[in-house]
């Protein structure tokens, strides 16, 4: 695993913008989206590539009705399937969770509009360095000299009896 700095150059130029604070190189994945070929920091050696029809993931759905219901072989099961996606990819599915469908729905249209934001507004509000909170675009936090396609919006919930806007009032106070 390469582990080096290295510098990102991008063809044709783009805007890039260093940022100061914490010498992270950030730069506008809109602009990628016009260019006719992809950077070749962006392409990762054929052996590291995984596709679907050859490593379909043998997880299945994590199925929390009985869980939501008392069941305790249930949750038991989840539990067991949510322990071994975890060891084996980090990620797992959820069905029969008991969130509203209208409720996804809207999730899933603020996250549209979120990162539909200028690079500016979402940097505005930047995961800053040892935080798990905040926006993180392309490669942040990358683990080599390839570069991942991404942009994340990350925050932690902690559970109260009562409803609170902690998430709402971090976006707005930013």
């Amino acid at each position: 695993m390469d582990l080096s700095a290295s510098t990102l150059i991008l063809f044709p130029p783009l805007d890039l913008k260093t940022d100061r604070e914490n010498g992270v190189l950030v730069f506008d994945t809109t602009l990628l989206e016009k260019q006719p070929n992809l950077p070749t920091q962006f392409l990762w050696p054929h052996e590291d590539l995984a596709y679907a029809a050859e490593h379909e993931l043998p997880d299945p759905p994590v199925d929390l009705k009985g869980f939501l219901n008392g069941d305790q072989e249930a949750t038991i099961l989840a539990a067991a399937q949510i322990r071994t996606a975890c060891l084996n990819h980090g990620f797992f599915q959820v069905v029969n969770h008991g969130v509203d469908a209208s409720l996804v729905h809207a999730a899933h249209q603020h996250m549209d509009a979120f990162f539909q934001l200028p690079l500016s507004r979402k940097l505005s509000i930047k995961r800053k360095q040892g935080s798990l909170c905040g926006y993180s675009g392309a490669h942040a936090d990358r683990f080599s000299s390839k570069l991942p396609w991404k942009e994340t919006l990350s925050f932690t919930y902690k559970h109260a009896d009562e409803p609170t806007l902690d998430v709402v009032n971090y976006i707005k106070s930013s």
